[in-house]
């Protein structure tokens, strides 16, 4: 019952929605969406996925990696973003794999292989809460390594350093990780479905509702970052938000626009994902930087 590569798409009960198409944005849940769409949720699903992104990175070649999909993915499920082998392609625009690329930047043909004239839906996350996510994350090429200041949590420091990396040097940087979530909205080939990160994974599981599957993501099955579990967005001063204001103004106008979320000075946290809020959350939003607009 698995579908070829080539085949038609089919949804069982349990499986994602094959009326819609992900787009994954870095460090917006796009490898748990991904790894549920494809191999289910618990456990087990975390396991295969593991091994089954590894082989696909190692193995580099679309035929040979989509022959590994063949022979591990469940029954009526989607291959989605990074898990899609044609996606692995490096961009010539960005120096990124193309699952990590903004759509408009994708060769019309690989386009219209992966989106096949559906709507594409992604991820889109507060710029204060996600840097927070990024420095926690300390990952060395995916977000980037910040040891200096990953020894004291020093959160701000980390934050405004990054900042000031991206206005001096390359937006592509890091896996491109640090480009405006907007970028990603552009047409050609753009999101046209904003789901809102802040209520992950409920946000994900309506829109799931919707396309008639039954599929949900439970908080186990969610990967998340676990360093500085202290830290969040309320931590950072004035200067740096003004910097991540500078740098992500299309990002917040997008909250706005699509969520209501239009206070950029408001200091938020996941709550529906573990580790992603500190103890004491009512105490810290009531001391939360808060800077004249």
């Amino acid at each position: 019952q698995m579908r070829a590569a080539s085949g038609a798409p089919s949804r069982g009960p349990l499986g994602p929605p094959d009326d819609v198409v992900f787009a994954h944005i870095p460090f917006n849940f796009g490898h748990t969406i991904e790894k549920v769409a494809l191999f289910g949720t618990g456990m087990w699903a975390m396991a295969e996925w593991r091994a089954v992104m590894m082989a696909e990175d190692a193995i580099g070649n679309p035929a040979a990696q989509w022959a590994v999909l063949g022979q591990t993915r469940q029954p009526s499920s989607q291959v989605w973003g990074h898990m899609y082998p044609e996606l692995h392609e490096t961009s010539s625009v960005t120096g990124c794999p193309m699952y990590f690329t903004p759509g408009k930047h994708w060769p019309q043909a690989l386009a219209d292989k992966y989106i096949k004239g559906r709507p594409v839906f992604g991820m889109l996350r507060d710029p204060y809460e996600r840097l927070v996510a990024l420095f926690r994350g300390e990952l060395s090429g995916y977000g980037g390594s910040y040891p200096e200041f990953i020894r004291t949590c020093d959160v701000n420091g980390a934050v405004r350093t990054m900042m000031q990396e991206v206005l001096a040097g390359n937006p592509y940087a890091q896996g491109c990780t640090f480009l405006p979530q907007a970028e990603y909205f552009d047409p050609p080939h753009g999101i046209t479905v904003p789901v809102d990160n802040m209520r992950f994974p409920a946000s994900v599981n309506e829109l799931f509702a919707a396309h008639n599957s039954t599929l949900r993501i439970h908080p186990a099955d969610i990967m998340h970052v676990r360093l500085c579990p202290e830290v969040w967005a309320g931590d950072l001063d004035c200067e740096t938000r003004a910097l991540v204001k500078q740098v992500y103004a299309r990002d917040f106008e997008l909250l706005c626009k699509h969520f209501g979320h239009c206070d950029d000075e408001e200091s938020c946290c996941i709550q529906d994902v573990p580790l992603m809020c500190p103890s004491h959350l009512n105490e810290r939003r009531r001391n939360a930087t808060r800077c004249p607009t």
